[in-house]
């Protein structure tokens, strides 16, 4: 056998060499890993001439054939590096217990580095509630990667330890409430330390916590109490290592941050514990969370997260555990932004803590409609939520049937109507705990459930000619007496969800308007239906108060237990209730006369609709509130076909002036009913504020439809203020 040169036979020789293992990392290890029958082909060359030819960091290599649905093919969902490992800073970032080891969060700090550090996580957690994930915000904090460390600084370990039982509160509240979506607002922390090993998370915890911050601020608080403005003290000992002298305003900024911590976080167990809230304790808490934040304003160091308190946060600290979505720029925010956020947030929490005040199902849309208004953010709207679920609605919607509920409870026909009453009580209140846009779709959904549930009471209906209150009635026994007002009771808890769905549907066509839905040309065909459904309502309010007045009448004619009184709707809150209903519908008579006075003038003109015809585009605006579950069934609310709103508004044979006079007219006598309500009523109607914005919206577009119909040359603008059309003039 023949040697090779190294002394080896050939054939040993080339055995020797096939079993050595190629290098690691190298063309060949990669072939033998490849599967039988794929080419694997050296690309690092080319990489590398496309990297320097302008490839960002994230870039995607491809050919010119590579599609999008490829591009999504590509993607590994739920890997959270495919994004992250891709740019340099993230990869050469380290651990946090690495960062932690090289001694870049020191527990010994200045002043101005201290404020900046607690400053940057306020603003982070800020950005948190905004909708940015909680792994590229709060938790880029790297002292909030290790607690048990911070023994050593008294002011860090209760900033952060609270810090920490905030967003495990807020994470608890958020998915209890369930009014929100991952893209408003995410709850997903896994990886990251919000549960400390060996200490158990709950009530004990918080207030071992609670009190442990208020220690430090009260120690920091009477040192400044006792310090001369004038005069600079020394605070640099094992519990509060910070270097150099302060003042007595610099103790004060110190435990102020301390105090707000507590007050966030006890802002937010008052409102979501068991039971009423405690006014007072809300009020003391929100009193001292503002006076912090009003210190916080006047020394805030948030630009210290950029400059020397820059080594405590970390942007790719979690890379291992961010979700698999390009990493976005989470910018600090501007000191009054935060400052801004967290004052709202307490506005917020005060008109919160009144839901406990609402009696009726009247009161509680409109406190809700008023937060609504606000745009609170996903905390504050769900700390709403979990206020109704505490409200209770039995007593909520008797009230507002204008039934006692020990009568509605006193046979099962009754008793399921409370039931059904209760369960679209409470899909509506929820339905108006989401943000404005949600609401729009949320609402169809409420209509759905409140038909259905009209649908299984009108089964306990039986026709009532036979039982007629009449002059027969009084001859009747007593067993046919009590059918009949059981009957009659059952009829007026359904006409109550008919009021109830016109309040809904009206609820979602006004949200368009803020949600700028509708064009302009639009708003004759919106306010036309909105007009109608108002009229509807007045319609349905004064049928459930005549059965009303006739489960009454059948009561006082029972004898024993039978003639206790079971109605309990108040007379003038119901013409209260018709004042204003006729009055708005009068304003929205009046404003579809102005809006055709307009189309006429050449103002505003209505859409073209190149693929569509007008009957399509009022099918498409207002099907979706028509949605009874058995279409031979009666429908709440009634829908209004396309063949009335183009009779009621076609106006050809109106000149420009009487279209005006018409409008004025209208609103003219819709002040007029406010009037009277004012001076027949005062303060009994309990919406003065309501009244008077009503007022000063009519009056303005009463004075200026009379101007637009006396000169063709002033220019007119439209507005939109409170969900109410404004005609505005110009010369």
């Amino acid at each position: 056998m023949e040697e090779g040169e190294d002394g080896l036979p050939r054939a040993e020789a080339s055995e020797a060499e096939g079993s050595e293992d190629p290098p690691e990392g190298s063309l060949e290890e990669f072939r033998r890993s490849v599967h039988p029958g794929r080419t694997a082909v050296e690309v690092t060359e080319v990489l590398e001439r496309l990297c320097h030819t302008g490839l960002g960091p994230g870039g995607m290599v491809h050919t010119p054939a590579f599609s999008l649905l490829e591009a999504v093919s590509a993607i590994e969902l739920g890997d959270p590096k495919v994004d992250v490992g891709s740019i340099p800073e993230a990869r050469n970032c380290g651990t946090p217990a690495d960062l932690l080891a090289a001694g870049l969060a020191p527990l010994r700090l200045e002043y101005d580095i201290l404020l900046g550090v607690l400053d940057g996580l306020l603003a982070l957690e800020a950005s948190w509630y905004k909708g940015n994930f909680l792994a590229e915000t709060v938790y880029t904090c790297l002292y909030l990667h290790d607690l048990n460390r911070l023994e050593g600084n008294s002011v860090l370990r209760a900033c952060c330890e609270l810090a920490r039982l905030t967003c495990l509160k807020v994470v608890s509240v958020v998915h209890r409430a369930g009014v929100s979506d991952e893209e408003d607002f995410c709850t997903s922390y896994q990886g990251l330390p919000l549960h400390v090993p060996g200490r158990p998370d709950g009530a004990d915890e918080t207030k071992r916590w609670q009190g442990f911050a208020s220690r430090v601020a009260s120690k920091l608080s009477k040192i400044a109490l006792r310090t001369q403005p004038s005069d600079e003290v020394s605070l640099d000992c094992e519990e509060l290592p910070i270097p150099g002298l302060l003042t007595a305003k610099q103790m004060e900024a110190l435990a102020s941050r301390v105090r707000l911590r507590q007050a966030l976080l006890g802002v937010i167990e008052c409102l979501e514990r068991d039971g009423d809230v405690d006014a007072r304790e809300l009020d003391r808490i929100v009193s001292d969370a503002r006076s912090c934040l009003g210190s916080i304003r006047e020394t805030h160091r948030f630009g210290g997260v950029k400059d020397g308190a820059k080594f405590a946060f970390f942007r790719y600290l979690n890379k291992a555990h961010m979700p698999a979505v390009p990493p976005r720029t989470v910018e600090h925010c501007d000191p009054d932004e935060v400052v801004g956020y967290f004052e709202s947030f307490l506005d917020h929490a005060v008109a919160i803590a009144k839901t406990d005040s609402c009696k009726t199902v009247g009161q509680l849309e409109r406190h809700l409609a008023d937060l609504s208004d606000t745009n609170p953010e996903t905390v504050a709207r769900s700390l709403q939520c979990l206020r109704l679920c505490r409200l209770g609605t039995r007593d909520l919607v008797s009230a507002s049937v204008g039934l006692t509920a020990k009568y509605l409870e006193s046979e099962p026909e009754l008793g399921v109507c409370l039931v059904k009453c209760q369960e679209v009580t409470e899909a509506f209140a929820k339905a108006l705990c989401f943000n404005k846009c949600q609401q729009h779709r949320k609402c169809r959904k409420v209509l759905q459930t409140l038909n259905s549930c009209a649908e299984e009471l009108r089964v306990f209906q039986i026709p009532l000619q036979a039982l007629r209150v009449g002059d027969g009635e009084e001859g009747m026994d007593p067993e046919a007496l009590q059918r009949l007002r059981t009957e009659l009771s059952i009829s007026a808890c359904v006409r109550w969800l008919c009021c109830l769905s016109h309040r809904v549907a009206l609820r979602q066509l006004l949200l368009g308007f803020d949600l700028e839905l509708y064009q302009s040309g639009e708003y004759l065909m919106v306010y036309w239906y909105c007009e109608r459904l108002l009229a509807g309502q007045i319609s349905a309010v004064q049928e459930w108060n005549a059965l009303l007045a006739r489960v009454a009448e059948a009561g006082r004619r029972l004898k024993g237990k039978g003639k206790k009184r079971v109605v309990t709707a108040a007379e003038d809150e119901v013409m209260c209730t018709i004042f204003i209903l006729e009055s708005t519908r009068l304003a929205f008579n009046a404003t579809v006369r102005m809006l055709a006075a307009l189309e006429k003038r050449g103002t505003i003109t209505r859409p073209e609709l190149p693929f569509n015809t007008e009957e399509n585009l009022y099918s498409q605006r207002f099907s979706p509130l028509h949605l009874a579950t058995n279409k031979v069934a009666e429908c709440f609310p009634e829908p209004l076909c396309y063949d009335a709103y183009a009779y009621a508004t076609n106006v050809q044979d109106m000149s420009l002036g009487q279209l005006c006079e018409s409008a004025g007219l209208g609103f003219g006598n819709a002040l007029r009913l406010l009037s009277h309500l004012k001076a027949t009523y005062g303060e009994r109607g309990s919406r003065e504020e309501d009244v008077g914005a009503l007022e000063r919206t009519y009056k303005a577009n009463q004075i200026a439809v009379k101007l637009a119909g006396r000169s063709d040359k002033l220019k007119c603008d439209l507005g939109v203020e409170g969900r109410a059309l404004v005609l505005r003039i110009r010369t």
